[in-house]
């Protein structure tokens, strides 16, 4: 999986917009009723880096951690310890791909 092919999946598989967080694309949940507040944020794409972070909970990282090792990590820093979680995007396909970002896009749904 390279950066565009994520950033594509993105935009056309999941009702979410792309946005600028801290000099990177990352991607929310849209307002729930028009002209409110934007929906919470379920991945940022380290154009640079080349990995995507997650936004899961502890139980989901632990089980991608586990069951594909060296394909994701927790982030090395307090966001990692919440359940913030690395994924390395030369190390997936695009089916590993599409179950994490689901997994982290109805984390950000819930």
């Amino acid at each position: 999986m390279d950066i565009e092919t994520a950033r594509t999946t993105l935009l056309l598989e999941y009702s979410c917009e792309e946005y600028d967080h801290f000099g990177k694309p990352a991607y929310r949940l849209g307002p729930k009723k028009h002209g409110g507040k934007p929906g919470r944020t379920f991945v940022t794409l380290w154009i640079e880096e080349g990995f995507a972070v997650l936004m899961l909970n502890l139980d989901q990282q632990t089980v991608l951690v586990e069951e594909h090792s060296g394909k994701f990590e927790p982030h090395p820093s307090k966001w990692g310890q919440k359940g913030a979680t690395v994924m390395h995007l030369d190390k997936v396909d695009k089916a590993l791909f599409a179950k994490a970002v689901s997994l982290a896009y109805e984390q950000a749904k819930s």
